[in-house]
Formats: structure tokens, sequence, C-alpha cells
């Protein structure tokens, strides 16, 4: 990935986490309601529209649900602009999918999931994501975000509370006046990729033959696999990511990196409850790098009197890319503290 910032602007890895999202997109099997290589996908119906969500653990005889229903569920929520946020979640979903059930949700606009013509706003974010949970009857749930999702995972912390009790957060993008011109600067970045990828689509006759070119030379389009330590990813993997990655760069994303701004107003001055359990991840990278990253992170925690934990893990912002034990040993660690 291109350094296109200065050090001093590396906001977080917020540049490079969207950069990430826009030059490495992701596809999906073909299938509804299938089980493959140890897991389920799914599609559920919010406002009318079709939202995939990824199951992985022990399901029962209907592979529609998980066996275990007194287990706890970790629900996942990706970054902005990320092609298949089932392929780049899915290391980390088989790590933890022996302790937790897993659910990967693709929010409208992003891998397999249907577009939408509602505002990208933090209130109609979380309430698709609260409808899909109750549709999937998941009364309570252990929230893992990453980078943009802990906007809204902390809005929906406050929204709907009786849906979260415990909160994982790896690198998530808080509010702080000392990243402000970071985040412009990612935003107009992320803005013209997406409109560069959206132009370079249009030279195609349809979306099967821009599919087509991208599968005869992924390379030549920019559309790889996510480079995970240790990680092989499969052919029906591959597939998936291409797919994502040619609808990627749309109207519901542009919508999203155009609201970036008051998403993050609409966290201004929260905190996680005192009593709910929290887990933080920041990469070693970003809080090098720019120490608004941790202190915004601290500023959203009470670590004397609250049950909440900040950890500075090496690696960059996608750390289970490059650390995937230290961040599931992280998480092992929390859950057994916490009794999840």
């Amino acid at each position: 990935m291109r350094n296109l910032l200065k050090k001093r602007y590396w906001s977080a890895a917020l540049v490079l986490v969207f950069m990430a999202g826009m030059l490495a997109y992701v596809p999906a099997y073909g299938g509804r309601g299938v089980a493959d290589a140890g897991c389920v996908s799914r599609y559920v119906t919010v406002d009318g529209k079709e939202m995939h969500v990824i199951l992985y653990g022990d399901t029962d005889q209907t592979g529609q649900d998980f066996k275990d229903g007194t287990k706890t569920t970790l629900v996942m929520l990706p970054a902005l602009g990320v092609p298949s946020p089932h392929i780049y979640f899915k290391p980390l979903a088989e790590s933890l999918k022996t302790e937790f059930n897993v659910v990967i949700l693709e929010p409208f606009g992003y891998g397999l999931s249907d577009e939408t013509t509602a505002e990208r706003t933090v209130s109609n974010r979380n309430r698709e994501i609260k409808d899909a949970l109750d549709i999937l009857e998941i009364d309570s749930c252990v929230l893992l975000v990453h980078s943009i999702s802990g906007v809204y995972g902390l809005s929906f912390v406050h929204d709907y509370p009786e849906k979260v009790k415990g909160f994982i957060a790896i690198d998530n993008t808080v509010y702080d006046e000392g990243l402000s011109e970071a985040l412009a600067m990612e935003q107009e970045y992320m803005l013209k990729q997406t409109e560069e990828f959206a132009s370079l689509k249009n030279t195609f006759a349809s979306a099967e033959d821009f599919l087509k070119a991208v599968r005869e030379d992924p390379e030549q389009y920019g559309a790889f696999l996510p480079d995970i330590a240790g990680y092989a990813y499969s052919e029906s993997d591959e597939e998936e990511y291409l797919q994502g990655f040619c609808s990627s760069g749309n109207a519901v994303i542009k919508d999203e990196i155009e609201r970036m701004d008051q998403s993050l107003l609409a966290i201004k001055d929260k905190k996680f409850p005192d009593d709910l359990p929290v887990l933080v991840m920041i990469c070693s990278d970003n809080a090098d790098a720019l120490p608004a990253w941790k202190t915004g992170h601290e500023n959203q925690l009470n670590l004397q009197k609250g049950n909440h934990e900040l950890q500075i893990v090496d690696g960059s912002h996608y750390i289970w890319y490059t650390n995937l034990a230290g961040v599931t040993q992280h998480i092992g660690v929390w859950r057994e503290k916490n009794q999840f």
C-alpha cells in the first residue's frame, strides 16, 4: 500500500484505512443460505432490501442458526469502504468461533448486500443493524468494531444499550480535534478514489464485463486479497473478493464518506458506560505516529473506575493482518475476565 502522507499526517491509519478499503476490494460466494468452509452465508431483509450476514460456529440442522444459543454472540462491523467485510474479517472470525457465535454483518452497499437510497447517517445505519439483529433473534451481543464502525458502535451502545453486553474495538475511529486535519485529508482522498473508481466502471458496457476483466487480470485493477501473515485464502474467497471489489465504490459508500464529519460529531463527548465491559486495541504504528490517537481513545473510556481496557498492540491499522495471535489473545483474556 502506498504511503501517501507523511508520518505527522498518518491519522491513526485513517487515510490508510480507507485506502486499504478502496484499493483492496472484496467478493463473495454465489449462493444464499449456503454453508461453505465452516461458515454459513445468509440474507436478512431490512427495509425491503437484502443484507448479507455470515455465521461462524456450530450451526443447527437447518444451517440457519447457531446450535448453542447460550454461547455469547460476537457481531463484527467493518471499516469504511471495505469491499467484502466477510473476507477481511474471515481469519479473525475463524480464530474466535470456538469461544463465540460469530456474526459478520455486511452493511448495505458492502460486500454482497444490496445498496440503499437511505441516507448514511449514524442513526439510519444503527437502526438497520438493530433490525438485522432482531431478525437474527440476537437479543444481546458483544460488538466488535474496526475503524469507522467504532463511531457507529459507540452511538449504538447509547441508542440500544439492551443489545450490547460487551464491546471490542480494534483501532476504532474516535472524535478528537487533534485528528481533524488528518480526517479532512482522508475524506478528500476517499471521495477522489470513489469517483475515479466509478469512472473506471463506467468505461465498461456492463457490470458483468467489468467483473470479467477484473477476474482476468486482478493485479491490473488493484484487486488484491488482504495480505494476512500465515493465512491462505481459498479460490472461493478470491471470487467473493472480486465480486465485492467490482460492486464497491458505489453511491452508498460515497454518501457515507461525505457524511464522515457529521458522523464524527455524533460521538463528540460520548463515553462508554462505566459498567460495560470494553476492550480497545489500538495499533502501535498509529499510537507512535500520532499522540492524539491514543488520547482520543482514552477520552472515551474510564480507565480508573470503569470496566474498560486500552491495549496498544504491535502492528498497523488492520492489526489482525500481521498480529492475529496478539489480537485473539487479548480477546481471550478479556472474555474470560468478563465470563462471556
